[in-house]
């Protein structure tokens, strides 16, 4: 039996632009739900007849999904249907229609499960959860990314240079960029086929092949995001000295490479974290409060000391963002703690009054464009939700969105047993940070909201 949804979301642009959107090479993988793990494989673009390939998770693995475009008028509508995939019968529909403030976008699917109506009966509650879940997060992020690219300042920045470029926050972070009309370099160790990219080890200050930045057009920006990661193994000496180095002698590498190859970036943005301020209980922290003891704070002094070199390198304005715990299910700390909690065995670590300083991953996009283009931006940046949380509430928040008990903690004494030093600075610390700069900036954030995130990115939204 065919069955049809309906969903629509007003949007904050003309239905041209709205359209021009979908249009970029991106849109697809960036309103692919985060919580799973659907990806373009190839694409001809939205014109008549184009064909586009999709891997989507099944439970046998990823499979492939063969789709068309067709009926596309360019700026208004255009809709696609599937050739080849799970479905007996796929056929949806974008519109695009004008409005008072804007537009309003119109999601029309027909669809016809295989076996139908017998699956129907078994399975095509599921299908309409998954369906209005996914919409829900679609509608979300191309509303949220509308509002912002069209609140920015006016772009001045058009090229950038990204370490980190295939790491969690830099993946993600290239093409959004992209969508925005910027132009990307990645830094990469090897030669990355099919992308713009440098090839250089920042363990050195000379790039292997650094042609691409040499065709006479000035470099505006850099993001540095490199750096090996901290919650990886316990933390040997060994270990320690690779974060130094991954680090602190990366970024006096990276800006004295640059001053060789006669580049000066007018932006240096740099990563750091909030393990700057020590164990801090519940004091409020802002940029002006002093550094704490301990590893990670050492570490984040003198990261953010190297990423300021490059005022006197470059005359930049330089920008150390320092994150807390950066939220995905795509990989980090909430990654981590999915399986537990899904599984019911999730608890408070230690004593679950420590505080955490938490970001959800969008923000984080969005904070870093809005401080490539803001002057009033510069120095240590708090790069956190207005809103840090306990772990004991972080803990019950998490637990209450997946529909969850959590009732099994890791006592203190364990976690240092397992993970020893790292325990106590990554897990056990007290860092009750506020984003004061963004803030005062005019920065918003579209998820200051713990439960809001959680929801956002674990799919538990419906329209």
């Amino acid at each position: 039996m065919q069955r049809e949804l309906r969903y629509r979301v007003s949007l904050p642009v003309e239905a041209e632009s709205a359209y021009a959107w979908h249009e970029h090479d991106s849109a697809f993988n960036r309103l692919s739900p985060i919580w799973e793990t659907t990806r373009m494989v190839s694409s001809e673009g939205i014109r008549e007849g184009g064909r586009a390939i999709i891997a989507i998770p099944s439970p046998v693995g990823s499979m492939h999904w063969h789709a068309e475009h067709f009926d596309v008028h360019k700026g208004k509508e255009f809709s696609d249907r599937q050739q080849k995939g799970p479905f007996h019968f796929w056929m949806h529909r974008h519109l695009f229609e004008g409005a008072d403030s804007g537009c309003v976008l119109n999601d029309i699917i027909r669809y016809e499960l295989p076996l139908s109506p017998v699956s129907d009966l078994f399975a095509g509650w599921f299908v309409q959860r998954k369906l209005a879940a996914m919409f829900a997060y679609r509608h979300k992020v191309l509303s949220n990314d509308l509002v912002f690219w069209k609140s920015l300042p006016e772009k001045k920045v058009k090229r950038i240079l990204l370490t980190g470029s295939s790491g969690l926050i830099g993946s993600e972070l290239a093409p959004f960029l992209r969508m925005g009309g910027y132009e990307v370099i990645g830094v990469s160790r090897r030669a990355e086929p099919g992308r713009t990219s440098v090839c250089w080890d920042l363990s050195k200050p000379n790039p292997e092949d650094a042609s691409v930045l040499l065709d006479g057009k000035p470099l505006d920006a850099v993001i540095h995001l490199a750096g090996e990661s901290i919650a990886e193994g316990r933390w040997s000496e060994a270990k320690k000295q690779r974060l130094i180095r991954s680090r602190v002698d990366a970024t006096n590498n990276l800006i004295v490479g640059l001053q060789k190859l006669g580049l000066s970036p007018r932006v240096f943005i740099s990563a750091s974290g909030v393990g700057l301020y020590g164990d801090r209980g519940d004091q409020i922290l802002t940029e002006s409060s002093a550094p704490g003891a301990g590893f990670l704070g050492e570490l984040a002094q003198a990261w953010e000391a190297a990423a300021r070199a490059s005022e006197m390198a470059f005359s930049a304005r330089s920008v150390q963002m320092r994150m807390g715990a950066v939220l995905t299910p795509r990989g980090g700390a909430l990654a981590k703690m999915l399986l537990p909690f899904k599984c019911g065995v999730g608890g408070v670590l230690g004593n679950g009054r420590q505080w955490m300083s938490w970001v959800a991953l969008d923000d984080v996009l969005y904070a870093v464009t809005y401080a490539l283009e803001t002057q009033a931006v510069s120095g240590p940046v708090n790069l956190v939700s207005p809103h840090p949380v306990t772990n004991a509430e972080f803990t019950r928040t998490l637990a209450q969105v997946l529909k969850r008990p959590a009732v099994l903690p890791a006592p203190a004494f364990a976690l240092r047993l397992v993970l020893g030093e790292l325990a106590d600075e990554l897990l056990l610390n007290s860092q009750r940070a506020l984003p004061r700069e963004l803030l005062e900036s005019g920065f918003e954030f579209k998820h200051a909201d713990l439960r809001d995130a959680l929801s956002h990115m674990l799919g538990k939204n419906r329209l």
